[in-house]
């Protein structure tokens, strides 16, 4: 019985190391209102997951979530803390997480082999998935308003940027408060320039500078023109950082996702990341009849200079990324036609046609995201996973031992008691601090949406 015990751990010893040998990273493009694509892929993937039988909480499937932009907003919502944050719970199974035990002195380890693992907690309920598609539908209209949003003038397209940034500072303040961008449940990252430095800047749970996950979230969605830059004081160098959405650097961030990881897991030997595009249109131009400068600009022809740029950077980091030997790059990407979706289009046009597109984008890589969710589902090892602060140690040891109990509940409300940092955020000087409840789509578009990508039909219980 002994020796039985002795091998058993042994077994599950080097299963939880081989597990380690590899590493899943999500990865999310920015692309505005085109985000309700990659919203509604990753419902899907949790569905697919559920299929399978596995009802652990989705973000915990992976150990980084990277995105840009509107990319880095869906990231750093599946990566909050469920209980802080202001998303609806997955209420998913309760999952434990085991850890190394303590040595057993030599005889032993002679007698009955290294200690099996022992349980180290339970892994947090997440965010449930099918909330990020509603983040659009709901609050789409008020982000990016038709009418203006600044006060009328001859120039004020010139000297002011698009839009007004307030009511997207209030659905950030809505979502994640002031959680610390380090109290992520796992690692994860968004990209941002900053102007100022003239320096790409990560974001990360990792080495997050004191910065919360507003702060991030707005920084790597403040698109130029559109949006004023997010002004932000640096809490560990004092510095003040200009910064503006990772696009300018990296709309599909795979190349900065596996750079982290890297970081984070450096004795992995193989890394597999799915990477969501927004369903961008591919651009070409007859440069031969540009005419000159104003037709590279011209904005008649869709800017051909920009669009030229991000198509490039985009096609050259998915040619890198498959060309990297110990990396699994599977990039979900479908164009929506012939009509390119701006990205701030709100319209019920541009839902219904992101929506019926992402439904096609999801059928035409079935198999691929399948085989995904597949090995997603076979990990057991969660080692990425932040357990709430001050756990208590496990209940019982693999081999039946007994040991000090956890409560997972003590758990969750010890996490809530721990103290949050001010924030230093400059441009929120003149924030309002009343919330305004978010336009509501007409029940029309409502019904049509839930018709195409049947979002709402899991029938799960949420906290």
């Amino acid at each position: 019985m002994l020796v039985v015990m002795s091998i058993w751990g042994t077994r599950k010893k080097q299963q939880i190391a081989d597990e380690r040998d590899d590493r899943y990273i999500l990865c999310i493009d920015g692309g505005g209102m085109r985000g309700v694509v990659p919203a509604v892929l990753l419902g899907k993937l949790a569905r697919l997951l559920q299929d399978a039988g596995d009802e652990r909480p989705f973000y915990a499937h992976f150990d980084l979530i990277a995105g840009t932009s509107t990319g880095g907003l869906l990231a750093l919502a599946l990566a909050a803390p469920a209980d802080k944050s202001g998303l609806s719970k997955e209420g998913a199974a309760a999952t434990p997480v085991f850890q190394k035990a303590e040595p057993s002195p030599a005889w032993k380890r002679v007698l009955f082999g290294d200690p099996p693992p022992v349980v180290a907690g339970v892994i947090p309920d997440g965010i449930d998935p099918d909330q990020l598609l509603n983040l659009y539908l709901e609050s789409g209209k008020d982000i990016f308003p038709k009418g203006p949003s600044r006060p009328l003038s001859i120039l004020g397209p010139i000297f002011s940027d698009k839009y007004d940034e307030k009511p997207l500072m209030r659905l950030l303040r809505r979502v994640f408060d002031d959680i610390p961008l380090s109290d992520a449940t796992i690692p994860v990252m968004v990209v941002t320039y900053d102007t100022k430095h003239a320096s790409p800047i990560l974001l990360s749970s990792r080495d997050s500078h004191g910065f919360l996950m507003r702060e991030a979230a707005r920084a790597t969605s403040a698109a130029p023109t559109f949006f004023s830059p997010a002004i932000i004081k640096d809490r560990q160098t004092g510095k003040i950082l200009n910064l503006i959405d990772g696009g300018v650097v990296a709309n599909n961030p795979v190349l900065y996702a596996y750079h982290e990881a890297k970081h984070l897991y450096p004795d992995a030997k193989r890394f597999h990341i799915l990477s969501f595009s927004t369903a961008s249109s591919t651009f070409s131009f007859d440069a031969g009849k540009a005419g000159g400068v104003i037709g590279w600009v011209d904005p008649a022809k869709g800017a051909p200079i920009q669009k030229i740029y991000a198509q490039s950077q985009m096609q050259t980091s998915d040619m890198i990324a498959a060309s990297i030997t110990d990396l699994d790059y599977i990039r979900i990407h479908g164009e929506l036609g012939a009509e390119h979706v701006r990205l701030d289009d709100t319209s019920e046009v541009a839902m219904d046609k992101l929506s019926h597109g992402a439904e096609r984008i999801f059928q035409e890589n079935y198999e691929a995201l399948q085989g995904f969710a597949i090995q997603l589902s076979k990990r057991t090892n969660f080692d990425q996973v932040r357990l709430p602060p001050d756990t208590e140690p496990s209940t019982t040891g693999l081999d039946g031992s007994v040991l000090p109990r956890i409560d997972a509940q003590k758990q969750l409300e010890d996490s809530n008691k721990k103290s949050i940092p001010d924030s230093e955020y400059n441009f929120e000087y003149n924030l309002e601090t009343s919330v305004t409840p978010p336009p509501q789509l007409p029940s029309s578009t409502n019904r049509q949406l839930e018709k195409t990508t049947k979002i709402g039909s899991r029938r799960r219980k949420h906290g």
